[in-house]
């Protein structure tokens, strides 16, 4: 994530709030995260420099007039004209990020060996937000990488609970 991302989520997110429209305007940024998604070459076309500015512009405007609010539309243009739509994923997840923080949230990466029940979720979620204070939204993957246990990356931390980093402890005790 870059700085210019993040500059662009805050003044987007800092509008939101002073327009109460928060979660509006987070279904807008989830509306164009989806069309970026689906279609790879459409980020392509917004940030091309050889493409027309005045036809890159044309072309947000038409797929997503209407769909997101007007606030939103004005400051994409304004991306694409300083060269910066490739920064546009980055704001999306800043924005997301901003949002969180805003409601005392936090966002757990947990990858493990296998798909953890509802009940294991639960669970980790349950020690997570005694750990840290505040409400913890798991975001689970299978990483079929690890040998077993669970991984966990929250607030810049890594909690490190696989297989390989107990046999690695393991053998540093062993080799000290």
């Amino acid at each position: 994530m870059t700085h210019t991302s993040r500059e662009y989520a805050e003044a987007l997110f800092a509008l939101a709030q002073e327009e109460g429209r928060t979660a509006e305007y987070a279904a807008g940024l989830e509306t164009v995260k989806h069309a970026l998604e689906q279609d790879a070459g459409f980020l392509n076309l917004l940030s091309s420099p050889a493409i027309p500015r005045e036809a890159r512009m044309e072309a947000l405007s038409k797929a997503f007039e209407g769909a997101v609010p007007t606030s939103m539309l004005l400051l994409m243009r304004m991306m694409i004209f300083r060269g910066h739509a490739r920064s546009l994923p980055a704001m999306i997840e800043s924005y997301g990020e901003l949002a969180r923080e805003n409601r005392g949230e936090s966002v757990a990466r947990v990858m493990s060996a296998v798909p953890l029940t509802a009940e294991e979720q639960e669970a980790l979620r349950e020690k997570l937000e005694k750990r840290f204070g505040r409400r913890m939204i798991l975001e689970c993957q299978v990483d079929p990488a690890l040998l077993g246990g669970v991984r966990v990356e929250t607030e810049g931390r890594v909690m490190d609970g696989t297989l390989r980093a107990r046999l690695q402890e393991i053998k540093e005790v062993m080799d000290s």
